[in-house]
């Protein structure tokens, strides 16, 4: 009968000796690092934690690290978003730019406007917002809140059937690889794989 691992993300709820073990006894097979949040100084406190608790067990938990990952972003400001509202979808402003006078989130991808078409959605924040794309103008996107919510800053978008021009191995992952080699971590998880050339790079 196959046996069903459990990971468990690891936290600064989490991370703690007593915490650690009383996980493992619950039964955590895998501690997973997500290395979206926190330092390479944080996460190797927690290895070594993990590691001083497993030469206490018969069965020691394994370590994973999670790459970050290409990520796009909505921008540091904060928006209402109610259903059937129109908004501006745009490249954070620049200095020298004014704020808009109407609704507007920023988004951090350099192509947006390019590649997106009548149509075509904005999935944000693991999908609790949804965008519709209305019309495409010269600096912004125009469009309709399908799914709305109160939108805090930083939070991701996923643009669905788009082919997104973004490294699939971004330079902090490469540095975050390395950590987990130098550490000799059990496992990697890449985050938004698109293709087999990014576990080859990650390789």
């Amino acid at each position: 009968m196959r046996c069903t691992k459990i990971i468990c993300t690891i936290g600064p709820s989490s991370c703690e000796p007593e915490m650690l073990r009383r996980l493992q006894q619950a039964g955590m097979n895998i501690a997973r690092l997500n290395l979206s949040h926190g330092d390479h100084n944080t996460h190797g406190k927690v290895v070594r934690r993990i590691r001083e608790l497993n030469q206490t067990l018969k069965y020691p938990v394994a370590i994973m690290l999670d790459t970050q990952g290409p990520e796009i972003r909505t921008g540091i400001n904060e928006v209402d978003l109610i259903v059937g509202d129109e908004l501006r979808v745009t490249m954070p402003p620049t200095e020298e730019q004014a704020e808009p006078s109407v609704k507007t989130l920023y988004v951090n991808y350099q192509y947006l406007i390019d590649e997106m078409k009548p149509g075509q959605s904005l999935s944000v924040d693991s999908g609790l917002v949804r965008l519709k794309v209305l019309s495409r103008e010269e600096d912004h996107l125009r469009c309709e809140v399908i799914h709305g919510g109160f939108l805090k800053g930083r939070r991701h978008v996923n643009l669905p059937g788009v082919a997104v021009q973004l490294p699939s191995i971004t330079s902090k992952d490469k540095e975050d690889l390395l950590f987990a080699k130098e550490m000799d971590l059990d496992g990697i998880a890449l985050s938004f794989v698109r293709n087999a050339d990014a576990v080859r790079e990650a390789k």
